[in-house]
């Protein structure tokens, strides 16, 4: 995929302006009946916000048969617009997600659909008598919930397992309780299929380790597409997504002495291949996969069934696939479901990182902006390891409509400092047509208002990524992946679950400690170090064959990846094949340190070989302290604040690059109420290197002085709370880099101490990313104070992008002429016809639109949206979906019914404004009468026009047009639900010939534009909120600046006043009870205070 880091260097050509593989490619979400003209015009918006292509993505919404010849042919239609602006087609393999069933096509045969063990107390019914009944009822049509499979009795004393018998045969019949006390509780055993959903076109989810239906998977989708666009699979197709693929998870007991229903993952040729693994009979031993043994003795049959279902899924789905995948010339790329966590990934996967083995491009997914460092940490992992070209991730999810570019900048950053390399932003609306515009907004697209502002995002990661996919990551520390220590304590609730949030808060503590402490490491899983470190020790009869020896040293080879130190973490098993790998380090001299206690059980049992290596090599506690002063040899990197204390808020990556380094280093958390402080930090290097700054912001590059002292290359940076650095390292030799110096553009062999990249003017993204020097930061001078000039306090004027926007989301209802309805959300109305009508309800499931057949629709829905105003207005436009459907009338007069095409849009192509009469003063009526059908989709409407709009708690009120605005929150101004852009009109006056810079202290906004005198001078985006004006002329002097705007006020959840709720998905706009506000829950926008006017020239000033 990255051709071009074969060349020797990264080119300066290259670095300025990246090619597509180095881009973002959004999740582009094919929502409505898709059409050539869409495709065109879309792609065009993708090129012009700086991405390298787009994941065609099926979504809620998708009213083209999907793998239809009209879907296919339109997939090809979109590649061809690809190529033709020299940019990629990325594929993705489902009907929404999670990925497996193609739509439910997979399932519709029963024996492919996802399926999991009841253990119940209770005789089911529905169910047949035993598989065999079950797989003729299914020939046969019938619909059958499951089957019975077996029983037991089971003693428990004090909640743990007394004793277990499987009962084989047919079902038992219940016995007297005098009976289950002398032989213990009936518990039946039953295989029950997952349950027909809307969400699977009323099929149901895949058996993902069926290696048969993962096959019918391929046959239907994969195949599908390489029969059409095969020609370009590994061309302008790089890759096909698979998304959240998933077993259907194990439960646990809330207690041993419990008598709920349990679950467990099941197939249905789990216990022959348990039995051909393990030699033992799974069903035999079921009741200890649920139940602890007395005397805290472990179960080895707990271990070794959730290690054979990690086994299962992957071998039957991602190797399945990926090797498809292979041998068709095309990358398996996409993430898993619930990486995060031991518990989730337990749940859901059995184990995160087998999952990726064979995975051309492992993926994850980062939503709602969550610190999921782990989730990469696993990837990125496998795929070092594994030598893979990058790592995906899908990533903004969930973020709303209001995410600014702090946070893009911020969440990419961090991601990109762990080994990231594909950004696959979440997500761009084709449509947002009826439950469209909820799929998990923002739309990162040509609805959001600041869309032709991106390019300075996707710029600055395709530089980054130019240098960051070069080379391979220099790691010398491993630590042993936890998980299956983790396995072995998932029993009952009550007497697991304070251990197991234990372990899983040390696997959070050791990742955060070590990458906060500034030393990087990957994981090692278990399962797949046999395979990347054989050991060969017939072939090397001088060693091992698992050890390499490196220039600093033994290190244990794992795949691409050497380690030195290899790090043990309170397990409470680890397998004999680590064991081996670990003493071969030990013995070359190479570090294993074990943090805490030393596992007591190998491979599952009882065992002290890991004690008896403990006791020979270092054991210390399991400390942030204690870990991160062992590891000090292993650093390469240390940043520490002028107090002297190590950095605790930037992450990372440093690459060897032939015989140079890159080194990346970004902030990680979002600081608020701290904008004008830059903090002060010392950076150094192990070794002795020449600096050159690569500015990915504007895509200059400069020198940098540096001391080299005691072996290490020490710099000091200033750094605000966004900023981020990336430095080319090359060996220190002063003929090297005179004769380097001289062929950097703009640098001359001699340097000055204070070293500072230009602001990037070309790309207006307004100021350096950091700035590089012994004692420099941006705009700031050794010993020299910057001077504020003029303070504008009030704008003299304002401009709207957009006509102003009356909300209006409540209406008196009707249903075929009858009684009138109190007044409602329209959203909740919706809901209710469709529970009179027996119509399936949107939300979050409901069938696809090309799933379900076309019918007339035959009933009325007629709305009564009362406005009052103040004032008398002109003419004014109504915004709303499929207006050549409706009859409208305004205050008692008929609106015509127009053609499409008469019609303009609002935000959306799908959302068409159509001219109605102005309003009066006093209470005005709108009144639709809507044709109803089970496609039909009631929707909010918008009012839009030269006029004010005043929220009085639960009421609104139309009153003149603001004629001024002052800085400050804008929906308190007459534009509450206004959501795009504005550009504030003021000016300032010079004495004399000055170099300035603006500030803007305070703002909500996504990013601003600067204009002065009429010409654009670059965007503020991120801290300090600066941006050089350049040398300005003695006089008066226009200014502008454009808040460039956001949807929330107009498309957001406005009635949820759960101020923690995150999922902002479709249910989030639905909410009830306490978490329901009939008031508008608004969110400020707008310069909130002053604008300020500094003096300084383009490097010296202070703020």
């Amino acid at each position: 995929m990255y051709t071009k880091n074969s060349e020797p260097q990264l080119s300066m050509e290259l670095f300025r302006n990246p090619t597509s593989e180095y881009r973002g490619t959004p999740f582009w979400s094919w929502n409505c009946k898709v059409t050539r003209e869409l495709i065109r015009s879309q792609m065009e918006v993708f090129q012009k916000m700086g991405f390298g292509g787009a994941h065609l993505h099926p979504r809620t919404g998708l009213d083209t048969e999907y793998l239809g010849e009209e879907f296919m042919e339109l997939v090809s239609y979109a590649d061809e617009q690809a190529k033709e602006r020299g940019m990629l087609c990325w594929l993705y393999d489902e009907d929404r997600y999670p990925s497996g069933a193609a739509g439910g096509m997979v399932t519709e045969n029963w024996n492919y659909r996802a399926r999991h063990l009841l253990l119940t107390r209770e005789k089911k019914t529905g169910m047949c008598g035993s598989r065999e009944e079950f797989l003729k009822a299914a020939a046969r049509g019938e619909k059958p919930a499951g089957y019975y499979l077996t029983a037991y009795r089971i003693q428990t004393e004090n909640g743990f397992l007394k004793s277990y018998r499987q009962i084989e045969g047919s079902l038992p019949e219940y016995d007297s309780r005098e009976e289950e006390y002398r032989e213990g509780k009936l518990w039946l055993a039953y295989v029950e299929l997952m349950q027909e959903s809307p969400w699977y076109n009323d099929q149901t989810y895949v058996d993902v380790m069926n290696r048969e239906a993962v096959l019918r998977f391929l046959e239907i989708t994969h195949e599908r597409y390489y029969e059409v666009l095969g020609e370009e699979f590994g061309r302008s197709i790089p890759a096909i997504f698979t998304d959240e693929p998933q077993i259907k998870g194990s439960m646990v007991l809330p207690d041993g002495e419990s008598e709920y229903d349990v679950t467990l993952s099941f197939t249905d040729d789990l216990p022959a291949t348990y039995e051909k693994a393990y030699g033992v009979n799974l069903l035999g031993v079921l009741p200890e996969l649920l139940w602890e043994l007395p005397d805290g003795k472990a179960s080895l049959h707990r271990y070794q069934y959730h290690d054979h279902l990690a086994e299962r899924f992957v071998s039957a789905y991602s190797d399945t696939i990926a090797a498809w995948c292979e041998a068709h010339h095309i990358a398996m790329t996409g993430h898993y479901m619930s990486e995060p966590t031991l518990y989730s990934q337990t749940l859901r996967l059995g184990e995160a990182m087998r999952c990726y083995r064979n995975q051309q491009l492992p993926g994850v997914d980062i939503l709602c902006g969550d610190p999921e460092y782990s989730t990469i940490k696993q990837a990125v992992s496998v795929a070092r390891q594994n030598g893979r070209e990058g790592v995906l991730s899908e990533l903004y999810g969930v973020t709303h409509w209001d995410f600014d570019f702090k946070g893009h900048k911020l969440q990419g950053d961090w991601q990109a400092a762990l080994g990231v390399t594909i950004r696959c932003p979440h997500l761009a609306f084709m449509s947002m047509e009826g439950e469209a515009k909820r799929d998990w907004p923002a739309s990162i697209s040509y609805q959001s208002p600041w869309w032709e502002k991106y390019a300075c995002i996707e710029n600055y990661f395709a530089r980054v990524n130019t240098a960051l996919t070069r080379g391979c990551a220099r790691v010398s520390t491993a630590a042993v992946h936890p998980i299956e220590s983790y396995w072995i304590s998932y029993g009952p609730a009550a007497q697991t679950k304070e251990l197991r949030d234990q372990m899983d808060d040390n696997f959070r503590d050791l990742i955060q400690w070590l990458l906060f402490g500034l030393v990087d490491f990957d994981f090692i899983s278990e399962s797949l170090l046999p395979g990347q470190c054989p050991d060969r020790t017939k072939e090397c009869p001088n060693g091992t064959g698992v050890i390499r020896e490196t220039p600093d040293g033994a290190a244990l080879a794992v795949g691409n990846m050497s380690y030195h130190t290899v790090l043990v973490p309170d397990l409470r098993t680890i397998r004999s094949t680590t064991l081996s790998r670990l003493e071969a380090l030990a013995d070359a001299g190479g570090n294993v340190i074990f943090l805490g206690e030393a596992p007591a059980l190998v491979d599952g049992k009882p065992d002290d070989r890991a004690r008896r290596l403990a006791g020979r090599v270092k054991r210390i506690p399991f400390q942030k302290y204690a870990i991160l002063q062992e590891l000090e040899e292993e650093r390469d990197v240390d940043i520490r604040r002028e107090t002297g204390e190590r950095s605790d808020h930037l992450f990372y990556q440093l690459r060897q690059d032939g015989n140079g380094k890159w080194l990346f280093v970004c902030h990680v958390n979002r600081k608020r109420n701290n904008v004008s402080r830059p903090e002060r930090l010392s950076v150094r290097i192990r070794g002795a290197y020449q600096v050159t700054v690569y500015d990915a912001l504007s895509g200059n590059c400069t020198a940098a002085e540096s001391v080299k002292k005691d072996g290490w290359t020490c710099l000091t940076v200033d750094l605000y709370a966004e900023d981020s650095f990336l430095w080319r390292l090359d060996e220190h030799n002063a003929q090297q880099a005179a004769d380097e110096e001289a062929q950097i553009p703009g640098v001359s062999g001699k340097q000055e101490k204070t070293i500072i990249p230009e602001a990037a003017r070309p790309l207006r993204e307004g100021r350096p990313a950091a700035v590089y020097g012994l004692v420099a930061g941006p705009f700031r001078s050794a010993g020299k104070k910057g001077t504020m000039v003029y303070c504008i306090e009030e704008p003299d004027g304002f401009t709207m992008a957009e006509p102003n926007v009356l909300l209006l989301d409540r209406a008196q209802w009707k249903l075929n002429g009858g009684e009138w309805q109190a007044e409602e959300d329209i959203l909740r109305i919706d809901n209710h016809i469709r529970a009179l009508l027996g119509y399936p309800r949107r939300q979050d499931a409901f069938i696809q639109p090309w799933r379900v057949r076309e019918t007339p629709e035959k009933d009325v829905v007629t709305l009564c949206i009362k406005m009052e105003s103040r004032v008398e207005t002109g003419s004014l436009m109504l915004a709303l979906e499929r207006p050549e459907k409706i009859r409208i009338r305004w205050n008692g007069i008929s609106c015509p019914m127009p053609k499409r095409e008469e019609t303009g849009w609002f935000t959306d192509t799908f959302i068409r404004t159509v001219s109605v009469p102005g309003l009066k003063k006093g209470e005005n009526e709108l009144l639709l009468e809507v044709p109803f059908g089970q496609k039909t989709n009631l929707e909010n409407l918008f009012l839009l026009g030269e006029f004010g709009v005043c929220v009085l708690g639960t009421k609104s009120l139309v009153t003149a047009a603001p004629t001024e605005l002052a800085f400050g929150d804008i929906t308190r101004q007459g534009l509450p639900f206004y959501g795009g852009s504005i550009t504030y009109s003021m000016h300032f006056e010079m004495d004399r010939e000055k170099d300035i810079l603006v500030k803007v202290p305070h703002f909500t906004a996504p990013v601003l534009e600067v204009w002065i005198d009429g010409k654009s001078a670059g965007l503020i985006a991120f801290a300090p909120h600066t941006l050089s004006l350049g040398r300005v002329a003695a006089g008066r002097h226009s200014l502008e600046i454009c808040a460039c705007g956001n949807r929330f006020n107009s498309f957001g959840t406005l009635h949820n006043c759960n101020e923690e709720f995150k999922w902002y998905g479709p249910d989030s706009y639905r909410t009830v009870g306490d978490e329901w506000s009939e008031a508008w829950c608004l969110r400020p926008f707008g310069i909130l205070s002053r604008v300020e006017i500094w003096e300084g020239d383009r490097e010296h000033g202070d703020k």
